[in-house]
């Protein structure tokens, strides 16, 4: 238990260690975008892009995990999408935007530094490849709850196209696998130069996102974000691991990392989704904050699982 903790706990005093710095006044609102974007654009994307650069394609693109992943993450989606329908009387694009919320975890601002942090730096592989897949196949979901809303299937291909291009942990992700491919080496300074931006991801990654987080409003949709928060932290994480332990056939490591990637809180970029699409955009606010929050006890858990109850 002490090992999960001494994991957890400097993590998540990390984004409450920015959440407090806005709440003095230490950082303001513009403050915490400068520096959410300086993590998302500046030193993720280098340490992504060092990792994938340094392997085997073949040890990447590993479609099992994808398969198994993927399979569950649709059904989360789908799932959640019936209910924001059905039970929460939202309309189309809104019960897709709350479906994107139970489905896309926050790999950028907490995936990436706590899958090196619990598994080493041997998990920014599968880290890498769940990212790159789950981003394409939640996008492409998406789009087909925004048909309809903005100009048709085109438009909205068009439109999830362009979010795809323009994400840098995707371009690091694909520009690795190009480079690794061609069997060229990294020069040294480039390296040095991308190893020292690195070294800034976790640090300033967590604690712009508990920045970012305060001021968030926390709406009277209760029973919304409740029901998000349930199915992402805890149903998601315990669909992924049926497909990956009922089917075997994977490595340890990336077993973990797939788990660990399931019961992340929502991502950040689902609130700049909804945003774009003018849809959902406070409660998928509310939904990150309280998600986040309530993370801080849900994942340790998992965590605790997949050290001691999984080897």
């Amino acid at each position: 238990m002490i090992d999960v903790l001494n994991i957890s706990i400097p993590f998540f005093a990390l984004i409450f260690l920015g959440f407090g710095a806005h709440a003095i006044g230490f950082i303001d609102g513009a403050g915490a975008r400068t520096m959410s974007k300086f993590a998302f654009y500046v030193t993720l994307p280098p340490y992504l892009f060092l990792k994938v650069s340094a392997s085997e394609p073949s040890s990447i693109l590993n479609w099992g995990v994808v398969w198994r992943y993927e399979s569950g993450t649709i059904i989360m989606y789908l799932a959640a999408a019936a209910i924001g329908y059905w039970l929460f009387r939202l309309k189309r694009l809104e019960s897709g935007i709350f479906g994107l919320n139970v489905a896309y975890p926050n790999y950028g601002y907490m995936g990436i530094p706590l899958a090196i942090l619990a598994f080493g730096d041997a998990a920014a592989l599968p880290m890498a490849l769940i990212l790159f897949a789950d981003t394409i196949v939640l996008l492409a979901l998406t789009s087909c709850f925004v048909a309809g809303n903005d100009g048709g299937v085109t438009e909205s291909v068009k439109r999830i196209a362009i979010t795809m291009a323009s994400n840098p942990l995707l371009l690091a992700v694909l520009a690795g696998l190009l480079f690794s491919a061609s069997g060229l080496p990294l020069p040294k300074i480039p390296q040095q130069f991308g190893s020292l931006l690195a070294g800034a991801a976790a640090p300033v990654a967590l604690f712009a996102l508990g920045a970012t987080l305060f001021g968030q409003p926390v709406r009277a949709a209760a029973g919304e974000v409740a029901a998000i928060s349930l199915l992402k932290l805890i149903v998601h994480p315990l669909l992924v691991a049926f497909f990956f332990l009922a089917i075997p056939g994977q490595d340890p490591l990336w077993i973990k990392v797939a788990i660990l990637s399931s019961c992340l809180p929502v991502a950040a970029n689902v609130f700049m989704l909804a945003n774009h699409y003018g849809a959902y955009t406070g409660r998928t606010a509310s939904a990150i904050l309280v998600s986040t929050v309530f993370a801080s006890t849900t994942v340790p858990i998992f965590l605790y699982w997949m050290f001691y109850g999984q080897g």
